[in-house]
């Protein structure tokens, strides 16, 4: 007779797999440096901060002011506390965490009762998707969006009644202030709210305080900028509607294929949900992860970290259609073997990524070439004129150098270099007008040459766009002379004359500033 097979709950192996997967969040998350966006909004955060204009002279942010205003906080505790922003902001953004999974937590728990097992399954997947998928993102914006709507999501799943109380009314103000990050997706709410009514076949839900706390902090948020940083709808929202399309610039086919994973992740989800015909949060995550989906479409750029709310509501989805299946008993190797798998994911992670567990390789980064710094005191000025921002604002927070220009990178170059010389790539989807496309030429010229006036950066890198084997980013299908369209301008070619030549490293060329003496 064949003895019984040893049997066990699989609570113990999402609890092996939870802290395996908060290893992997230090590895991937934690321990490096922030993300570029990231490191530049604290930067800039700092700047304020000193009495600096966020869209004056000195700082010219292409996104709204929001994500500024919010790095304020962390800055200034990083500054009184003598501590790194990164770390402060990276601190903050767990305790954002579990605030929001003790919410959303409580919303679950509305549509239906989680057990032991399911509760450690949650956390498992809490803490993969807000912490190991976004890896250095770990505080871009599209990260707060989805951990700041999800509460809101989860909500509608169950609300039905227009009953007001403090906590729906903090549900709503969190998920319009992770809206505000990022406007455009909007169509969240249109598409959850558009569903409930269908749903509910009354438009009575739009009385609920989640919808209208999103357009009160919608329209708060429009007449903050209007009265504390008017010049980002005067200036930069014009420059970035005849500008924007040359980052933005892929078609459909390209931006699925640069989404490959998002698009899979929704594709099974959706088959088990047809599959199953579940209801619960189920229905509203979907929803909300195709709306993602499609201002990730809007954007057009393909980059990764715009994907993340699309990815964060078709993977929560999952979990859930899966969720009752995990009260079976699995038998007693199960638990061993998760153990020794996450030991090894955590030890091969390890040595994939290098890690060498110290500060300077936090920065994983080889280009600019580390050599230009050598001999650089902290607060040097630099200038980089480069349309890929890791160029800039990576080599600044790792030396603790000034960013010696208004902005981390040439955003507004590519539109204006495709409109003047449209033969020299691919054919632009967009062509600027003749009269707006010099007055941009003249902006981007005066931004350079005001901004070498003020900083006199003791060392400018030039991105050597021309070269065959150098493809800078948003211009890979062309080969500019950027210091020569720079030089076209007397006043910058005046300035120029300061800096002498130094050498080539990788992609870069090198010029010093000259003694005046």
């Amino acid at each position: 007779m064949v003895g019984a097979v040893s049997m066990t709950s699989l609570r113990s192996t999402f609890v092996l797999l939870t802290a395996a997967a908060a290893g992997m969040a230090a590895l991937l998350a934690f321990l490096p440096a922030a993300g570029h966006d990231q490191l530049w909004c604290l930067y800039a955060a700092q700047h304020v901060l000193s009495g600096t204009r966020l869209y004056g002279p000195e700082l010219l942010e292409s996104n709204p002011p929001l994500i500024i205003w919010l790095s304020i906080f962390p800055a200034a505790v990083a500054h009184g506390f003598h501590l790194p922003a990164a770390a402060v902001g990276k601190a903050l953004a767990v305790v954002l965490e579990i605030a929001v999974a003790a919410v959303a937590l409580r919303q679950v728990r509305h549509l239906f009762p989680v057990s032991g097992t399911q509760l450690v399954a949650l956390a498992f997947a809490f803490v993969t998707i807000f912490n190991v998928i976004p890896a250095r993102d770990l505080g871009q914006r599209d990260y707060l969006l989805a951990l700041l709507c999800l509460p809101y999501v989860l909500a509608s799943a169950g609300r039905v009644e227009d009953r007001w109380d403090a906590e729906y009314i903090l549900i709503g103000l969190a998920a319009g202030v992770g809206l505000a990050l990022k406007p455009h997706q909007a169509v969240l709410p249109v598409a959850i709210e558009l569903y409930l009514i269908v749903r509910n076949r009354s438009v009575r839900s739009l009385l609920r305080p989640e919808p209208l706390a999103i357009v009160a902090v919608g329209a708060a948020y429009l007449a903050a900028i209007h009265k504390f940083t008017p010049e980002y709808l005067t200036t930069v929202l014009p420059i970035l509607r005849d500008t924007y399309w040359a980052v933005g610039s892929l078609g459909l086919p390209e931006l699925v294929w640069q989404a490959i994973e998002l698009h899979i992740l929704a594709a099974v989800a959706i088959f088990f949900w047809f599959k199953q015909r579940g209801g619960g949060p189920v229905p509203c995550l979907l929803i909300a992860g195709a709306a993602s989906t499609l201002a990730y479409y809007l954007q057009g750029t393909g980059w990764y970290y715009q994907q993340l709310p699309g990815i964060s509501f078709f993977g929560i989805a999952r979990v859930f259609e899966a969720l009752p299946l995990l009260d079976r008993p699995v038998q007693t190797w199960v638990p061993k073997a998760t153990a020794a798998l996450a030991i090894l994911a955590l030890a091969l992670t390890t040595h994939f990524m290098h890690y060498s567990f110290t500060a300077d390789r936090s920065f994983a980064i080889d280009t600019p070439d580390p050599a230009f710094f050598a001999g650089l005191a902290p607060g040097s000025a630099v200038a980089t004129l480069t349309t890929t921002v890791d160029y800039t604002v990576m080599p600044a927070a790792r030396y603790g150098l000034t960013i010696a220009q208004r902005y981390p990178h040439l955003w507004m170059l590519p539109a204006i270099l495709r409109s003047e010389q449209r033969e020299a790539g691919h054919a632009p989807s967009h062509i600027i007008p003749a009269d707006r496309l010099a007055e941009l030429d003249r902006l981007q010229h005066q931004f350079m040459t005001e901004d070498l006036q003020r900083w006199q950066p003791a060392l400018v890198l030039i991105e050597r766009c021309q070269k065959p084997d150098v493809h800078c980013q948003l211009l890979e299908d062309r080969h500019d002379d950027l210091l020569a369209w720079f030089l076209r301008d007397p006043g910058f070619a005046e300035e120029w004359k300061h800096y002498s030549f130094t050498g080539s490293r990788g992609p870069f060329d090198a010029y010093i500033r000259m003694s005046s003496d």
